[in-house]
């Protein structure tokens, strides 16, 4: 792995909010307990890597900090609000340095181990996979992603596979995993510092739609404005990449990242939570 990249890992945590959509979550966890195994999940994929984690705690009761004071990460706490709280996520990214990585991350996203693995090698190999000719309406024209911002969305949604869903995507394939260009992202993404400084207004802009029971309206947002409603990379300035089979899931019961066995690596975190607690 490249020993030279550094990353910052910006977690969102809330515990007393189970879910602002109402979306039920699987396997009939709490909030509290799918936090934790959440998190244990993100701190084990980065193994061997150069990481910082940032954990931005809004209203957080007091097992959560015990919790979090487990590992070693700066803890931020307040009361904010889901909208007020991504915003201070972007004050914490302006003090990060230009050539760092910063992955945003809300805190009902599982990882499987190997996740950060696959994202560092894929960063890692993008030079040589950006050299493309795309492919539109049947007419070639060259688009060169090495131009663009460059976010990665981890997970793999399930309805990006429905019939009406659908869209004609840019494939290309690391030493890993396949990789598909998409259009549409959550709050939880990766991208380089220098990024978020470019789309600040926008990210903040955004946020101020983020409020409870209307994520999605931020989340659109900034979608359309960075990857524009068809992808391709034409006429837009950043490009974005999600793996294939998804390297997290969204832990609500209707977008779970399909052909991961997400039940068997739920035990498995229980286990190790409850080895940590006791």
């Amino acid at each position: 792995m490249n020993s030279e990249r550094k990353y910052n890992i910006i977690f969102r945590a809330c515990d007393i909010v189970n879910a602002v959509n109402k979306n039920p979550r699987p396997f009939n966890l709490e909030k509290a307990q799918l936090i934790k195994l959440c998190f244990l999940s993100l701190v084990e994929s980065l193994k061997d890597l150069d990481f910082k984690i940032i954990v931005l705690g809004d209203k957080l009761s007091e097992e959560m900090i015990a919790f979090f004071n487990r590992f070693e990460v700066e803890l931020y706490l307040g009361n904010f609000g889901n909208d007020a709280s991504f915003r201070e996520t972007l004050k914490i990214a302006s003090t990060i340095p230009n050539d760092e990585w910063i992955y945003f991350c809300e805190d009902d996203y599982l990882h499987v181990p190997h996740a950060f693995e696959f994202i560092d090698h894929f960063l890692d190999e993008r030079e040589t996979l950006f050299k493309q000719k795309k492919k539109f309406f049947n007419l070639f024209r060259e688009v060169n992603l090495k131009d663009k911002d460059l976010f990665i969305f981890p997970p793999d949604y399930p309805d990006r596979y429905d019939p009406g869903n659908r869209k004609s995507s840019l494939i290309l394939f690391s030493s890993d995993c396949h990789w598909r260009e998409v259009s549409n992202i959550t709050l939880t993404f990766l991208t380089k510092s220098s990024t978020i400084r470019k789309h600040n207004a926008l990210f903040k802009k955004a946020s101020f739609k983020a409020r409870e029971g209307s994520m999605g309206n931020a989340d659109r947002k900034i979608s359309r404005r960075l990857f524009g409603k068809l992808g391709f990379g034409f006429r837009t300035s950043s490009v974005c990449f999600s793996p294939l089979p998804g390297l997290s899931t969204h832990m609500h019961r209707d977008t779970m990242t399909p052909l991961v066995n997400w039940e068997k690596l739920i035990r498995d975190y229980i286990s190790k939570v409850e080895a940590l607690e006791k």
